[in-house]
């Protein structure tokens, strides 16, 4: 836990749990044409919605733990060593075949996500040791679909509020949610209780947030590259804060990710709503112009070849 005494002073520790997945980002130069050709940069990364809030709250200046399940294979090792460069702390299960997801990125930044979860569904609880000395646990709405992990993630919520741990969860998608419905989706949300729910404009819509707050969680409601926004458990707004400019066209894959591992480390350690969103922009910004950076480097490689 962090030093409640002087929590600037701390790094506190984000326990995520959820997918770890090989990421195949597909970037289309044109619109493409159903049964044609489709010129595109294809590129491959460590991907994962919890994975990457891990590797953001680092970024941000705390420290993280990632608990999932992997494959037994040699992606499982790429994935592996990919989170150790980061700095966290890997808590893996392994056995059978690694995730992977294709990312689909249209020419104006519009993305579509293609999933194989695999072995990503497979995590068991490993009990409340897994969150010794955690600051915070968080998760996307992703780690409660599919079994074991949903009951898995439920667990780790519960060994959470035990321990006095505050919680976090990402409303993920609506396409992953209209599984559930948004009735469902907001009972079994409202059933974890968690101390924060991070929904984008889409989600929050779907779920009806704004209207009607789920009961005893904080909403952080992301307006897309506009403004986000702090909302207390009764709805009313107590923070709000516009996003930096971004370039049009830009690949977003992961900015709402690191967004998320910025303003948590911010609020474990005791910073205001205005200051954890300031730093939940940052740390978006920071993603996105590191993404940018690597991208020209593989054109740069590429026209050297």
């Amino acid at each position: 836990m962090i030093d409640r005494a002087n929590p600037a002073a701390s790094t506190p520790l984000i326990v995520c749990v959820g997918d770890l997945i090989d990421e195949i980002a597909v970037r289309l130069d044109a619109p493409w044409r159903r049964g044609s050709d489709a010129a595109a940069q294809i590129t491959r990364r460590r991907g994962g919605s919890a994975a990457n809030v891990a590797v953001a709250a680092v970024a941000a200046g705390g420290s993280a733990r990632f608990i999932g399940a992997v494959g037994e294979d040699a992606t499982a090792e790429a994935l592996e060593a990919a989170l150790l460069r980061a700095g966290v702390e890997p808590l893996l299960q392994r056995g059978g075949r690694s995730a992977s997801i294709v990312v689909v990125v249209e020419p104006d930044g519009e993305r579509t996500m293609l999933p194989d979860r695999a072995a990503a569904l497979s995590l068991r609880d490993p009990g409340p040791a897994a969150l010794a000395g955690g600051s915070w646990l968080h998760a996307p709405a992703y780690s409660l679909l599919g079994e074991p992990l949903g009951e898995t993630t439920r667990r780790l919520f519960a060994h959470a509020r035990d321990a006095g741990i505050p919680t976090s969860l990402d409303a993920s998608s609506v396409g992953a949610l209209s599984s559930w419905g948004p009735e469902e989706s907001r009972r079994q949300f409202a059933e974890l209780a968690p101390t924060l729910v991070f929904a984008n404009e889409e989600e929050c819509d779907y779920l009806d947030l704004i209207d009607r707050p789920l009961p005893g969680s904080i909403l952080i409601a992301k307006h897309g590259a506009g403004i986000a926004e702090v909302r207390s458990a009764s709805g009313e707004q107590i923070a709000s804060l516009p996003a930096h400019p971004l370039p049009a066209g830009i690949d977003s894959t992961g900015a709402g990710d690191a967004f998320a591992g910025g303003l948590l480390v911010a609020r474990a350690r005791g910073k205001s709503w205005e200051d954890a969103l300031a730093a939940g922009h940052d740390a978006a910004a920071g993603h996105l112009q590191r993404q940018a950076a690597q991208s020209e480097e593989r054109e740069a490689s590429g026209k050297r070849l």
